[in-house]
């Protein structure tokens, strides 16, 4: 006798699994990108948009220059050519900032040029974020131009994050600057050319609460010039206190990110999780469709695992009435990072992490426009996150803050820190949606 499965059936079953047939996405091969012994975390990846074979990715590099690690490939991601920026740590020929250099970003300005920015310290000098760019798809890269110091502001700068605002040809560089006491952050916005930058605008600048640090920011731009910012509101950065996420916005015009709305309270996941050495993160991300719908997606461990929900405005800002759970049960979803479509589409990236096993996967996330429900995909396995520590032997685990994404119409770029055959490694694949 044949057995009969309704269509019905078939849906229901797609949903108890977590990916839905119609969505399903098709992911590459991963690709170890650095494949070395120095220890690589915290990827960041951009899709050049006017040669999508092209794509850059960064990440901090632990090796001998302790600077940003950067890598470019021409042929979508099959193989990587790999190197690390100049200028900013003494093996790159600046003395002043003898700590190293770190938390990159990237992107691609609307006419091909690639962007990066780097963070460098220094146990005596204020910290600074420099900026440089490639005219050739990441294989050169111009002397870096700092940017922000911490002279101007105090303390010490962090956690710089670059977005891309194609709506209007220009990059949006946000980053905290802290002194250990007390946390503010803030914006630049670049030209067309990623050449000057205006600012720096307090981000969150009228929210009042009783949790006084602002950490862990991004941006995105819509169509209309307005730039928005995500924010977590931290009663302090010290202990791992995140209270709530906060969006607000810059005009056109304007000097400051004000009209702050609270998104959601959260509860903070714990800093390392249980029997785990490794550092974990939650920051939220931002994104706005063509149609000027703003997206907004934190970590929130308000049901005693670490899941991801996904907030949407369609009064441009004003309110985030759809709060959407995206994962549930009893792993954990880390570093959850996203990239949104013109016509709307969420991708995502996260570790997926299973107590029982102490390992990891990485998955793509896709919510449909208009949907409700995120299609999974699995693209690596079994990360172990205290296996290899960025400085080997010895050293503390830390897998880094966040992992990247960007995404096109037709395609999407993952990249991940991954175990290597001799340290941890930039891992990176691309998937079709």
């Amino acid at each position: 006798m044949k057995l009969k499965i309704s269509i019905a059936v078939i849906a229901a079953l797609a949903l108890a699994i977590g990916v839905s047939a119609a969505q399903a996405a098709n992911a590459a091969s991963p690709v170890n990108v650095t494949h070395d012994d120095s220890g690589d975390n915290e990827l960041d990846i951009a899709i050049n948009p006017t040669n999508p074979s092209n794509m850059i990715a960064g990440w901090n590099d632990y090796g001998v220059g302790n600077s940003c690690g950067v890598g470019w490939t021409t042929n979508g991601g099959r193989t990587w050519q790999t190197d690390w920026l100049r200028g900013m740590t003494p093996a790159g020929g600046n003395p002043t900032y003898d700590y190293g250099a770190g938390d990159p970003s990237v992107g691609f300005l609307d006419d091909g040029t690639a962007i990066f920015t780097c963070n460098a310290w220094s146990v005596k000098k204020p910290t600074a974020i420099y900026v440089t760019t490639s005219p050739d798809g990441g294989k050169t890269w111009a002397p870096p131009q700092q940017v922000a110091s911490a002279v101007t502001k105090a303390g010490n700068l962090d956690h710089p994050m670059m977005t891309i605002d194609h709506y209007n040809h220009r990059a949006l560089l946000a980053y905290t600057t802290w002194s250990g006491h007390q946390a503010n952050s803030w914006a630049l916005i670049s030209n067309a050319s990623g050449t000057a930058w205006s600012g720096p605008y307090r981000i969150a600048a009228d929210f009042k609460s009783n949790a006084p640090d602002v950490f862990d920011v991004s941006l995105a731009g819509a169509r209309d010039g307005t730039v928005y910012a995500t924010a977590g509101i931290w009663q302090h950065v010290n202990e791992w206190s995140e209270q709530a996420v906060v969006v607000s916005q810059l005009r056109p015009g304007e000097t400051a990110f004000t009209r702050s709305v609270k998104v959601r309270d959260l509860v903070p996941a714990p800093i390392t999780l249980p029997g785990e050495g490794w550092r974990t993160s939650m920051q939220g991300s931002i994104g706005v469709d063509a149609a000027g719908n703003v997206y907004e997606l934190t970590g929130d461990d308000v049901t005693g695992h670490l899941h991801m929900y996904l907030a949407k405005s369609t009064d441009h800002g004003a309110s985030f009435p759809t709060q959407l759970q995206l994962t549930s049960g009893t792993h954990d979803e880390v570093m959850p990072w996203m990239s949104i479509t013109p016509g709307g589409r969420v991708d995502t990236i996260f570790y997926d992490y299973v107590e029982e096993t102490g390992l990891m996967d990485v998955d793509y996330g896709q919510v449909a426009p208009g949907g409700t429900t995120m299609s999974r995909t699995v693209v690596q396995t079994g990360i172990d996150g205290d296996s290899q520590p960025p400085r080997g032997a010895g050293g503390t685990p830390f897998m880094g803050d966040y992992i990247g994404i960007d995404s096109t119409a037709g395609l999407v770029a993952l990249a991940w820190t991954g175990n290597g055959p001799l340290s941890q490694d930039a891992w990176a694949t691309t998937v079709t949606p």
